[in-house]
């Protein structure tokens, strides 16, 4: 018979590991662990591990807990064990649990524990205004712009009274709202607050084609029906060169339908992410991309391929002679009114920032790119954006395969039904539930951060969720 004082919650705490090198500095990050132990009905331990800042228990998934003498094993056919132990004092150690592959030691938790693993203290979620904090955003209530607390208050529930997690469970962790301007609702969960950077993966994709679009207004060197080659003539030659690929142009770049061998959904595809980013050390990921064979003909197919999307950098880079980094500081950052925030670069050497995805930024920081969209590229009296670049990256033009929506230039287009009306949204979105949501009819924006890494499953409902509730807010 399996010990029963296993069952509950074990907490763990680790310094986060952040590979890369990045500006203006690296993000300060403790990454907290929750071994969760439960019976099954056949009388077996089954256990799971959650983790706040970047779920990387969804990797291990639920395991059925073998236990002999003081030696523990969580077990899943045709995986690997993740072996441990129970000490003497009470504690239990997995061996190479964490993100970074050490050894992680699990304590019965303390309330201050506890803030990491509840979405809030109580269940029960109460509105408050959002505080002034100096970083450009007017603020006001949900009444005083028009919208109905009910119908907002029942999503906040649903999320606070998350209090017997599973591993697929909804793992939102702020949510935040403007209306007509003004910022009205600014909600944090599991621990993290208005000061803490949050990794928005692909969601920062929308905002390299944003700098795409400064750039073309600052420097006059380059539009969406530029060809890539004859912009990055630095590069040249290139391998696998053919007319096609002399053809690509930057709007295809920015669409997902450059035609180069790049799908981020095939481990097998030359051009895949994850693949670029194993190349050996002192690989140029951007010659790596030109280098790609062709597929098939540029504009003709829509492919998910972040490597097409952090080209872009070089292009900007090239056109500008500024650096990635101080081109989005000077602006973006400046005029915006940014807190902290983080870019990765790339390795040497490109030893650019990557515009693929994966950077801090606080949740009220990113909010502004959507607002950026309701106010066709203005930030208070400042011109951000060029309106009519504003215009041009929402409206349709690729339909990426396997991705359920429409694409701009960088930016996600749906149409949710609610009530019978349906709303266009435009929204950046990143893996594990980021969305930066820009619903123009009703003139709110909406940021959205979670935990879900990993889990398109869980966190794919989040969006329509979350219009659903704005819109019936808005409501007469």
């Amino acid at each position: 018979m399996l010990p029963i004082a296993l069952e509950g919650v074990w907490a763990a705490s680790a310094p986060a590991v952040l590979q890369h090198r990045w500006v203006p500095a690296t993000p300060a990050l403790t990454e907290h662990y929750f071994l969760v132990v439960s019976k099954a009905p056949d009388g077996s331990l089954r256990a799971f591990i959650r983790n706040p800042e970047s779920n990387w228990g969804a990797e291990i998934g639920t395991r059925t807990v073998i236990m002999t003498a003081n030696a523990i094993a969580l077990r899943e056919p045709n995986e690997t064990d993740v072996d441990g132990i129970a000490n003497p004092d009470g504690t239990v150690t997995l061996r190479k649990i964490s993100a970074a592959e050490t050894d992680l030691t699990f304590h019965r938790p303390a309330p201050s524990d506890l803030i990491w693993f509840y979405p809030l203290p109580s269940p029960e979620w109460r509105y408050a205004r959002p505080v002034d904090a100096n970083d450009g955003w007017r603020t006001g209530t949900l009444a005083g712009e028009g919208m109905r607390e009910a119908p907002v208050a029942a999503l906040m529930n649903a999320i606070a009274g998350e209090r017997a997690p599973q591993l697929r469970s909804p793992y939102i962790q702020s949510v935040a709202i403007a209306r007509h301007g003004r910022l009205v609702l600014d909600q944090y969960f599991y621990g993290f607050t208005a000061a803490d950077g949050h990794d928005v993966r692909s969601a920062g994709k929308s905002v390299t084609t944003l700098m795409v679009g400064r750039a073309v207004s600052d420097t006059h060197e380059f539009a969406p029906s530029s060809r890539v080659l004859d912009l990055l003539r630095g590069y040249l030659p290139v391998k696998n060169d053919d007319a096609r690929k002399r053809h690509m142009t930057v709007a295809d770049l920015m669409t997902m339908a450059s035609g180069l061998a790049c799908d981020d959904n095939d481990d097998a595809s030359p051009g895949n992410e994850d693949t670029m980013q194993s190349q050996p050390r002192g690989t140029d990921w951007y010659r790596y991309t030109l280098d790609l064979p062709m597929a098939y003909d540029p504009g003709t197919r829509a492919i998910y391929c972040t490597a097409g999307i952090n080209l872009l950098g070089a292009i900007v880079e090239t056109a500008t002679q500024t650096s990635l980094a101080r081109y989005f500081s000077y602006r973006f950052a400046e005029p915006m009114n940014f807190g902290s925030y983080a870019m990765w670069l790339m390795p040497p050497p490109s030893d650019a920032a990557y515009m693929g995805g994966g950077d801090f930024f606080r949740p009220r920081d990113f909010l502004k790119f959507a607002e950026l969209i309701l106010e066709r590229g203005r930030w208070r009296d400042r011109q951000i954006v060029d309106s009519a670049w504003i215009d041009e990256s929402i409206a349709p033009r690729t339909a990426p395969e396997g991705e359920g929506d429409r694409y701009g230039y960088g930016w996600h287009l749906s149409r949710v039904a609610v009530d019978g009306r349906d709303y266009d949204v435009v929204n950046a979105g990143g893996n594990g539930g980021q969305l930066a949501i820009a619903i123009p009819a009703l003139d709110v924006a909406v940021m959205v951060t979670a935990g879900n890494y990993g889990q398109y499953p869980v966190w794919r409902k989040f969006l329509p969720q979350i219009v659903s509730a704005i819109a019936r807010s808005c409501a007469p």
